[in-house]
């Protein structure tokens, strides 16, 4: 799927999950950028020039939050998608994802070429999505 995304933003606390989602984007040609917490993401996007087409949150981070999280992205960049890993099927995780702002929820385990279309897909709904 052709797009113009340079960056996928990634956060999830687990290692596997950011070893996973580096290698499938970089076998679409794009860069993962992977952060832990809430609060290292809000910190790297505010200094990094990258401009980044998408975010990927785990639906259950410490710290500020997930929703939290989505809710100050999308004050600051309305147009930035962001999809929610979900490791539950909770509807009520996904409804508050999608009332905060997310576009999307995925369930964990996360499988390749089909994850890669959806996040790509997503990616593609952003225009000129630049960092604060």
């Amino acid at each position: 799927m052709p797009t113009a995304c340079d960056t996928v933003f990634v956060v999830d606390p687990d290692e596997s999950v950011h070893d996973a989602l580096v290698t499938l984007m970089r076998s679409a040609g794009v860069r993962a950028a992977c952060y832990r917490t809430p609060e290292a993401f809000l910190k790297a996007w505010a200094a990094d020039s990258a401009r980044g087409c998408c975010l990927l949150v785990e639906a259950d981070l410490a710290g500020m939050g997930s929703f939290a999280l989505i809710r100050q992205v999308h004050a600051q960049a309305p147009r930035m998608p962001i999809v929610v890993l979900a490791s539950t099927t909770d509807s009520d995780v996904a409804a508050q994802a999608l009332r905060a702002g997310a576009l999307d929820v995925i369930d964990k385990p996360l499988f390749g070429g089909h994850l890669l279309d959806r996040i790509l897909g997503v990616a593609a709904t952003g225009q000129d999505v630049a960092t604060p």
